[in-house]
């Protein structure tokens, strides 16, 4: 009966994700889309640049990044449609997160652990609102979820490549080299494929994987940089600290109406604790044993180093930012399979930690369900407001001028089109 009862829930947590999704997600540009999105879409079909051009701006840098993947998908979605429909980009980036999933599984089942509880445990994490900026917003997701899916897969046919000509290697290479352009973590990848190929003593693969990590961290890093602005604020290692510790727990936030500094210090006490077992793993010698589990655990934890420092100046606020938080969602799945495969955990003692991980993903859902629709109706009123009044700021932390006219381009030229938003008027003033 547990069984059946754990698939039962699984099942249920998806379609409550999904009927959510669907019922929530908004065919409306929000924060990096009016560049990223509409921006990229007029250079690449409305401006006068030759096919060298265009070539650039696909590849080229948003701030940090490189986001092909994002482009891509909208530039052919707007070949087919001639239009861009933000919540059906949406609902395509959720279909990555679903591949995810799915290879989850297939990790799972190659590694003999795959059951019914570790099942609904890894749906409990990965089908959450807690990251509801990714799955809601095209400009997070479109990133998010395909840095993690291409870099997964990447290390998932390395692991299984044998000599430097298998099918596996070149399928290795070519997924990694995506998972570069998607996101600005993508080069961890590159890392952390090496480190797998360097324990496991595959020489040949080793050299050939070197070579393109040099190419590929020299475009990363060196290629098209930009001049680096001074911070107002000064290198802080205790902000960064904070923000790291609190970021590798994050995926046991729950976003309390009240007392957040609590559930944000539990954070990262259990990020604390996260960090120390990847140490002793690593001391232990689980990198030899399982070097495809040990290094997709590493992913998540090495952005956090990322992150935290690129983004010391937020502290430990920072680190439980929905944006981020898919990232720390794969840890304790990823972390509850190395458990398994050593044995420290039974069957018995992940059938309670499943029910527990229901309940906290119970209420992580109507928390951040009720973050959702504030955003939601945020982002709504500034568009009425807008339509009134094109001094107001679209993007609340920016000047009003970039996205208004980015925006009404994209009506003008019949880009975006604006749904009714009827259901989000009310006697609000929205604040600039």
């Amino acid at each position: 009966m547990p069984k059946y009862l754990s698939i039962s829930l699984s099942i249920a947590i998806f379609l409550v994700f999904c009927v959510t999704l669907f019922s929530n997600t908004l065919n409306m540009p929000s924060f990096d889309d009016y560049d990223t999105t509409i921006g990229f879409i007029k250079r690449i079909f409305f401006d006068d640049y030759t096919a060298k051009g265009k070539v650039e701006i696909l590849f080229g840098r948003h701030n940090e990044h490189r986001i092909i993947i994002t482009r891509l998908a909208a530039a052919a979605y707007f070949s087919v449609f001639h239009q861009v429909d933000f919540a059906n980009l949406v609902f395509f980036q959720n279909l990555m997160l679903l591949c995810f999933f799915i290879l989850m599984l297939v990790i799972m089942d190659n590694n003999r652990l795959l059951y019914a509880e570790s099942i609904l445990f890894a749906s409990v994490f990965l089908f959450s609102l807690g990251f509801w900026q990714v799955s809601f917003y095209y400009w997070a997701g479109s990133q998010h979820y395909a840095v993690f899916l291409f870099c997964f897969l990447s290390l998932f046919f390395l692991n299984k490549s044998q000599n430097i000509k298998s099918k596996h290697f070149f399928l290795a290479a070519l997924l990694v080299i995506i998972a570069v352009f998607s996101f600005g973590n993508g080069f961890l990848g590159l890392l952390l494929g090496g480190f797998m190929l360097l324990v496991q003593k595959k020489w040949p693969q080793l050299v050939a994987w070197t070579v393109i990590s040099a190419v590929l961290l020299w475009v990363t890093f060196v290629l098209g940089a930009q001049v680096v602005v001074e911070r107002d604020v000064p290198f802080n290692f205790n902000w960064m600290k904070s923000l790291l510790l609190t970021f590798l727990g994050s995926f046991a936030y729950v976003n309390p109406a009240t007392n957040s500094d609590i559930n944000i210090n539990f954070c990262m006490i259990l990020g604390t604790t996260v960090l120390l077992v990847w140490i002793w793993l690593f001391f232990k010698g689980y990198p030899r044993r399982n070097p495809l589990l040990y290094c997709m655990l590493s992913m998540p934890i090495l952005t956090g180093f990322v992150i935290s420092v690129s983004r010391f100046e937020y502290q430990a606020f920072g680190g439980v930012a929905p944006r981020y938080m898919f990232f720390t969602a794969t840890i304790p799945v990823i972390l509850m399979l190395i458990f398994l495969d050593l044995k420290i955990l039974r069957i018995r003692h992940l059938r309670i930690l499943a029910w527990a991980g229901v309940l906290l993903w119970g209420v992580v859902y109507v928390n951040n369900r009720k973050a959702l629709k504030e955003m939601n109706k945020d982002l709504a009123q500034r568009v009425i407001a807008w339509q009134s009044d094109p001094e107001t700021r679209l993007i609340h932390f920016n000047e009003a001028k970039p996205s208004s006219e980015a925006l009404q381009w994209a009506i003008d030229n019949n880009v975006v089109k604006i749904p009714d938003l009827n259901e989000f008027q009310d006697t609000e003033t929205v604040q600039n």
